[in-house]
């Protein structure tokens, strides 16, 4: 299935930005585009209201624009127990065409890792390698790798790692006790091994053995298997019996399903290894990964709404694709791989927008999303008292209330009056209300907005919020913040400001000032940010 479209509004976002991707994830959706509407933070009590009234969940929190590992297609992970015999495990690789399989613990968590060349390095091991690798064997890992049937089983299997080959009657009997002998179907041959107390007797070639030998075996604790493998073949396959715990990679480096491809990438740069296993929280493998799947991997992609700057979109924007954007504000300078599409109007709110393009494509709406829409209108522009208001708000305005069945007056007193009072916010929820920054020219500044009731709301927060101004704008190096404390009824808004360009506010907006109380000013967007831009650019 394609990865989803992620419609986002702006971080720190106000009611228009997550109605606006709601409504437009909705749209696209209609369209039979795999839309999904996200969010960059949490949201206000204003907006939280609209959702809980019309029936909506908040969109899913988006953190950044990187791919994580589980956002990207990586391959199964081949995972074994450790008593899987090293001939299992280079038939299950070989098969399957993998690079590697992991291997687990009995809780299922990873334990370590074998690839081909752990596998093969018994190629080029030494005699000594040899035997203390034999030496771990285990009678049942030897039939199964062998093709073995049992003709007697010690009581106890234990082996000094030596290996024989036909050895002949005039060997030293010295040479053979505890080790593994392969003959064929002389008899003398295999008493004299039993009489050398060996641990196993591998007859190769006729299943036949008689029952003077037979017991002989028994009385000396030497089990004896039989194989269809001729003598060469069985003497370079039984190297392959041991289990894979004995020579497996245990220090393995692994990465969590949670890491993004930009850290996993760098990590992998200073590796060798050609195949990762990508585990869970708990360590248990979900997946195996190797360079070819960080080079190829689709990136997220994103219709930005009621925003086009990066510095107020998801993190790490470059990261991902950005294909489409919705908004109604100044246009910040984006920059983009490929073409994009750009609706961009001169209107009060972006839902207004996204309403034009319901009639355009011809889809209906519904309820609930009118209802979103509507709410939008309202907030953004102040219940169409803002002098951002258009046309087009008032006419998508009117067209909303018609499928909603509420007027805009009814559900505006409705969304004052169950939004928080800024008395009962933190300084930081304060700040993040409505906040946005902008870069202009050289300078970091940042503007905020919040609904304030009174004059008294204002004066019991202004002198602790203009202190905790002063240290956000040491601690994050803004040039300037203003934050606006708006009227919902439109009269105006209180100015709280710091930074050491507060002189653009005293400058910019003197006229408009009793007090701190800026008269008829309540648009972040047409009346204050303008002129900001213009003082600071001359």
């Amino acid at each position: 299935m394609k990865k989803p479209i992620y419609v986002i509004g702006h971080k720190n976002a106000d009611c228009d930005s997550i109605c606006s991707a709601i409504s437009y994830a909705y749209l696209k959706q209609q369209l039979q585009i795999h839309a999904v509407a996200g969010r960059l933070s949490g949201i206000n009590s204003e907006t939280r209201f609209v959702l809980d009234k019309f029936g909506f969940q908040e969109p899913e929190l988006i953190n950044t624009a990187k791919c994580t590992l589980k956002e990207i297609e990586i391959d199964e992970g081949f995972i074994v127990d450790k008593s899987l015999t090293m001939k299992e495990a280079l038939d299950f690789i070989l098969q399957r065409k993998n690079k590697g399989i992991f291997v687990v613990n009995d809780e299922g968590k990873l334990d370590g890792i074998v690839s081909v060349s752990n596998l093969t390095s018994i190629l080029t091991a030494n005699e000594q390698e040899l035997v203390a690798l034999m030496s771990k064997v285990t009678l049942a890992n030897i039939v199964k790798t062998l093709n073995a049937t049992v003709l007697n089983e010690a009581v106890e299997f234990t082996c000094s790692g030596q290996v024989y080959l036909m050895p002949s009657l005039a060997n030293n009997l010295k040479m053979l006790p505890k080790g593994i002998v392969i003959v064929g179907n002389n008899i003398e041959v295999q008493r004299f091994v039993i009489d050398a107390k060996a641990s196993m007797i591998i007859i190769c070639g006729e299943n036949w053995v008689d029952n003077v030998t037979l017991e002989k075996a028994k009385e000396n604790n030497v089990c004896i298997l039989h194989t269809p493998l001729s003598a060469l073949n069985c003497s370079q396959l039984i190297y392959q019996s041991p289990s894979i715990e004995h020579i497996m990679t245990h220090d393995v480096i692994r990465f969590n399903i949670n890491e993004t491809t930009e850290a996993v990438s760098h990590k992998m740069a200073k590796t060798r290894y050609r195949t990762y296993p990508v585990v869970d929280d708990e360590h248990r493998v979900v997946g195996a990964i190797s360079r070819y799947h960080l080079f190829n991997y689709e990136k997220k992609r994103f219709i930005l709404v009621d925003h086009n700057e990066a510095s107020q979109s998801v993190n790490d924007l470059e990261f991902g694709e950005v294909i489409e954007i919705v908004d109604h504000h100044r246009l910040g300078g984006i920059e983009t791989s490929n073409p994009i599409n750009i609706t961009s109007k001169i209107v009060g709110c972006t839902c207004s927008i996204i309403a034009e393009l319901y009639l355009l494509y011809n889809i209906p709406i519904p309820y609930g999303i009118a209802g979103l829409m509507l709410c939008a209108i309202i907030s953004d522009t102040l219940n169409l008292k803002s002098p951002t208001t258009t046309d087009t708000d008032r006419k998508m305005g009117k067209m909303l209330e018609g499928i909603v069945g509420e007027s805009m007056d009814e559900i505006s007193q409705q969304m004052i009056y169950n939004s928080d009072s800024i008395v009962n916010k933190t300084p930081l929820q304060l700040l993040y209300d409505d906040f946005k920054e902008f870069r202009i020219s050289e300078y970091k500044i940042a503007i905020g907005q919040s609904q304030c009731k009174s004059k008294e709301e204002y004066d019991a927060i202004k002198e602790s919020f203009k202190a905790y101004l002063e240290d956000t704008v040491k601690t994050n190096h803004y040039d300037l913040i203003l934050i606006m404390f708006t009227d919902p009824m439109g009269s105006g808004s209180y100015f709280l400001y710091t930074g050491k360009k507060a002189w653009v506010i005293d400058e910019g907006f003197k006229e408009f000032m009793e007090d701190e109380f800026a008269h008829t000013l309540i648009s972040r967007k047409k009346q204050v940010l303008p002129v900001i831009v213009e003082l600071l650019s001359k």
